[in-house]
């Protein structure tokens, strides 16, 4: 009934005439469907690629209200729509880097949150990005093998003990031998569930992982 809803006021309420972030009145034309208040607060980062736990990595912005904003009206609010723009942004940050990639494997969730909430916001955003990229995106090359506590509120050593062994090459792993993975997620902050999605993906034997992410603090 809840993503029904929300359909429907989709419909009656067009996502392009709101701020993805704020929910301020908007027009088409604005970029990323992010009011100019927003898209000047947001801290988007144009540096190069940085090296974490000796993976190459690539953030869109800093972590911040804004950032945070913009991807739980995605999770938790059900606007799928907001993939899209997360998309777009992230296929802006790639062309300004000299990253060289195959296919694009979103951060697994678990089966049964991914029913609750109706779908993976990760997942959403890598085919959304495969389609401006013109890559692959193979949402089920890694699972979670059980339903782990959220990472809010968890520190460091409590995020790595309750993702660690969570995480397995899935169905599609076989795709990846050889090849350039990107590693999609929505936030970095300890780099917990990105460590655990590498020794996963490992098992496949691809060239090379890398990680993008929409935010991340470092």
């Amino acid at each position: 009934m809840r993503k029904w809803t929300g359909q429907v006021l989709d419909l009656l309420f067009p996502p392009s005439l709101y701020c993805y972030c704020c929910g301020n009145l908007i027009d088409q034309t604005r970029t990323y469907g992010l009011c100019d208040h927003c898209i000047r607060h947001i801290r988007w980062d144009r540096g190069a690629p940085l090296v974490r736990d000796g993976m190459v990595m690539v953030r869109c912005a800093e972590y911040g209200i804004y950032e945070r904003s913009l991807i739980f009206a995605l999770k938790y609010n059900g606007h799928r729509y907001i993939a899209r723009s997360i998309a777009e942004m992230m296929a802006d940050r790639l062309a300004l880097t000299s990253l060289e990639f195959d296919v694009i494997v979103p951060i697994p969730m678990h089966k049964a949150k991914q029913r609750k909430r109706g779908f993976n916001h990760a997942a959403l955003i890598g085919k959304y990005l495969a389609d401006r990229t013109g890559k692959v995106c193979l949402p089920e090359a890694l699972v979670r093998t059980q339903d782990t506590r959220p990472m809010r509120g968890l520190s460091p050593t409590e995020r790595e003990n309750n993702i660690r062994g969570h995480v397995s090459p899935g169905p599609q792993a076989g795709e990846l031998l050889g090849k350039r993975v990107l590693l999609l997620d929505d936030f970095f902050t300890t780099g917990a569930t990105a460590r655990e999605c590498r020794r996963a993906l490992a098992q496949a034997e691809p060239s090379d992982v890398m990680l993008l992410a929409f935010a991340a603090k470092y």
